[in-house]
């Protein structure tokens, strides 16, 4: 091991990592059920998920690390896990954000965004604070469904957003990967929206390809207006998404407009598999931020290999971390682990190649300090 890897690895936990995307955990202690973490999201799936879920290396790597953290054999973890939790849930949350150095949360409640009052009780629960993020199809899904037409949507979203960000709300989400794909039109006019309204034949989800891109540049401007990021989700995801509508390089017409080059824009998960892409548009644009998260819950072995993609093309201000943890608090847990192991073996790598000094520079910054400037989290 080099001496920076050394460096690091001794101070380990020292630097706070903020978690710049997850999900709300049960805020009461319910049974660990390891089998049904998965990306496989079918609803009449619970029985393949269980036959494949001995088969997955992040499950088995869950499994024995969370086994040497209790200090039981990994076949007892979720029997000593669930009564440990039992006994004190809170406890048992912090005792696992606290093994990985927490420092703060962001999470995005989906359809169902976190009231300040509920954000508090997670920071309370976790000992860390906690921040939410508004999903802007929280708003627009619903509204489609009753028939609302273009400019009742976009006043809706356009209200969510102002009240949010004066509850203190840290920034948007928008999931439109999983609706109408990241080929954004930033042409699409009012008229267009309402026309794309009618096409009543497809599912609430794939429906208003024209609205969404037009709300999705409107709120744009709002968040330059009020200095909010907008996460957008990027690269892989659960089962229901179109992986060929995800690519991070289809935002780049939208990314051009003076909506999107006046807000922040942070393309979360490092757009998986498309990393180098993802890196190049966060070197390149004038607002653009790339996150790291998900791919080190779910492909941990190569956590160090891509997060190093994004070092090595991303200029080092411009990259965030998370987990995309949900469900279980130990997902965010293990996935900030995977962040931690994998810094190591990227300092490892970079011995000689850069100054130790560098290394620790770029730490403070991408576990905390990036995450701070863009969401104003200490204003």
């Amino acid at each position: 091991m080099g001496a920076a890897a050394e460096h690091m690895r001794n101070r380990r936990g020292t630097v706070e990592l903020i978690d710049d995307h997850a999900h709300p955990f049960g805020l009461r202690a319910r049974p660990l059920d390891l089998g049904s973490i998965s990306l496989d999201v079918d609803p009449h799936g619970d029985e393949r998920r269980r036959e494949l879920a001995p088969g997955r290396l992040a499950l088995e790597a869950l499994r024995l690390r969370l086994a040497r953290l209790l200090g039981c054999e990994p076949d007892d973890v979720e029997a000593v896990r669930d009564q440990l939790a039992g006994a004190d849930w809170g406890g048992y949350v912090r005792r696992l954000f606290g093994d990985v150095g927490v420092g703060g949360m962001l999470l995005d409640g989906g359809t169902d965004p976190l009231q300040p009052d509920e954000a508090a009780a997670y920071a309370d629960l976790a000992g860390a604070p906690t921040w939410s993020l508004l999903r802007i199809e929280a708003v627009i899904d619903p509204l489609i469904e009753t028939g609302a037409g273009a400019a009742e949507i976009c006043g809706g979203v356009e209200r969510f957003v102002a009240a949010g960000a004066a509850a203190g709300a840290a920034g948007c989400k928008t999931v439109l990967a999983y609706r109408t794909g990241l080929g954004v039109d930033p042409g699409a006019d009012t008229g267009a929206a309402d026309r794309s309204l009618r096409e009543l034949e497809l599912p609430v989800r794939r429906r208003g390809k024209a609205l969404r891109d037009l709300v999705l540049r409107r709120t744009l401007g709002l968040c330059a207006d009020l200095g909010m990021p907008m996460q957008v989700h990027t690269g892989f995801g659960d089962s229901e998404l179109r992986m060929a509508d995800a690519d991070p390089l289809l935002l780049d017409d939208l990314l051009r407009t003076p909506e999107g080059a006046a807000a922040d824009v942070v393309l979360i998960h490092g757009a998986f598999p498309w990393h180098e892409q993802v890196a190049h548009l966060a070197g390149t644009r004038p607002h653009v931020w790339a996150e790291f998260s998900l791919a080190n819950l779910i492909s941990p072995a190569t956590t160090a290999d891509r997060l190093l993609r994004m070092v090595d093309l991303a200029p080092t201000h411009r990259l965030l971390l998370g987990s995309d943890g949900h469900g279980p608090p130990e997902t965010h847990w293990f996935a900030l682990a995977m962040l931690r192991d994998a810094w190591i073996t990227l300092c490892d790598r970079l011995s000689g190649v850069v100054r130790p000094g560098w290394l620790a520079d770029v730490e403070r910054r991408i576990f905390a300090d990036n995450a701070r400037a863009v969401y104003r989290l200490d204003a």
